[in-house]
């Protein structure tokens, strides 16, 4: 029997877990909380739930070296500490977290080690990356030329349960949400370079429909531009490479004037022992805040944050039980407290793809690939499914010989996403694609 080793226990990992135990593999998650690594396990026989800090390496090489395979669901800063114990230890590693420098520099080790280290395998990075390249490499092969690249990937609330004035609920890290509000980004439009200072994100959100499930606004993530290389683009035919962020309505505007006012800075922390909310905010913006706000932003009340605000109990006369805390800090906090799931309700997870090719008898063509999948209520969110399950499938193809390429890979070949597309169709999970002359 084969043996993996998960370590992270969070939000999305229990259909990783669910799925490698069902298909006979013995699974062990190590996790800083033994509670909620038994949860996921749920007393399967081939399951262990067992405590490891992260910090430990020790303690982690050990559960490495019993193992044939490890998932790395923690921090992104340990995935390099991982794949590290596997590099020294003769076992492959499957993350879904972007490659990074340290990431990367394991490539040539890993190649002679004969070992594959397989990241970005989840739903963004991972689903987005497999399904936009199955399109290329298909239209490639029937003589199309990439011009230009769009993709949009969202993880929202289904619509039914949108109900609240910040048009989200969190299936992940409300912490990572709100640092990932302060990236730049950099695209290129119609062969234009176009470079996003981090004030500047949500300035300028950009209409998307979703045939069948609604109107959507979306702003860049990241650095697409780096994406010409990871994908092996020319960098001379495409002249639109854009990766964006799908939300609801408004949310631009929302975060444009909470990042304004401060809300989402690390730095200062405040010393609020003894401070409720509203008298830090008050403390920060002065009295009464339904004025002080406003005047700050140099709008109408009616246009200002202040609802959302409310409700998620960032003005409210609750005490902070805290010593010392940023912006983000609280934020952060007020946000996983009250923009949850209620019982039953659905998340969603949204993708689409909008790849312009140029083919030899002179024809134009946009071919558009669009993914919609719920969460199961009482069930797994989509966003577990969908981040964790490519992830599962990899690890799976990998210890039964059907993945056999090796060093540092992204799922953007063949012979990686094809079997994992393939079974995440059987799961559920998949994409409809319609073309149109441009």
């Amino acid at each position: 029997m084969k043996k993996v080793v998960v370590f992270g226990a969070g939000l999305v990992s229990r259909p990783l877990v669910r799925y490698l135990l069902d298909h006979g593999f013995g699974v062990t998650v190590a996790s800083r909380t033994v509670s909620k690594a038994e949860a996921l396990v749920e007393g399967h026989p081939k399951g262990r739930a067992t405590q490891v800090m992260a910090d430990d390496e020790q303690a982690l090489r050990s559960f490495v070296a019993e193992s044939d395979l490890a998932v790395s669901l923690l921090p992104a800063p340990m995935h390099p500490v991982v794949a590290r114990a596997c590099l020294d230890l003769g076992k492959h590693m499957v993350t879904t977290s972007y490659v990074g420098p340290e990431m990367m520099a394991f490539n040539g080790e890993a190649l002679d080690k004969d070992l594959l280290l397989l990241n970005e395998i989840g739903v963004d990075p991972g689903i987005d990356h497999m399904s936009a390249m199955r399109v290329i490499h298909n239209e490639q092969s029937q003589g199309g030329t990439l011009v230009g690249f769009s993709s949009w990937c969202g993880g929202l609330p289904a619509p039914e349960a949108n109900d609240n004035p910040w048009g989200y609920k969190f299936s992940w890290s409300p912490r990572g949400v709100l640092v990932a509000a302060r990236n730049s980004a950099r695209y290129i439009r119609d062969g234009q370079l176009i470079e996003i200072t981090p004030d500047k994100l949500f300035a300028d959100p950009a209409t998307v429909e979703i045939p069948a499930v609604g109107t959507y606004e979306g702003y860049p993530n990241r650095d697409s531009v780096s994406y010409l290389d990871t994908y092996g683009f020319n960098r001379d035919e495409v002249t639109t490479m854009f990766r964006g962020t799908l939300r609801n309505l408004g949310h631009c505007k929302l975060y444009t004037n909470i990042i304004r006012l401060g809300l989402i800075d690390a730095e200062p922390e405040y010393e609020v022992a003894g401070l409720t909310y509203k008298g830090l905010m008050e403390q920060i913006f002065g009295a009464p805040l339904e004025e002080t706000i406003p005047a700050k932003l140099g709008i109408d009340a009616a246009d200002s944050p202040l609802e959302p605000l409310r409700y998620i109990g960032m003005l409210s006369d609750e005490p902070i039980d805290a010593e010392k805390a940023s912006m983000l800090d609280l934020m952060a906090d007020c946000m996983a407290q009250t923009l949850v799931y209620k019982e039953g309700e659905r998340d969603m997870l949204l993708q689409r793809h909008d790849l312009t090719f140029t083919y030899p008898e002179d024809r134009k063509e946009c071919v558009t690939a669009i993914m919609v999948d719920y969460g199961i209520p009482g069930g797994d969110s989509s966003m577990a499914r969908t981040v964790s399950l490519p992830a599962a499938i990899g690890a799976r193809m990998i210890l039964e010989g059907k993945i056999t390429i090796r060093g540092v890979q992204i799922p953007i070949l063949p012979d990686i996403y094809v079997p994992i597309l393939d079974e995440l169709e059987t799961l559920g999970i998949g994409f409809e694609e319609t073309r149109a002359s441009v």
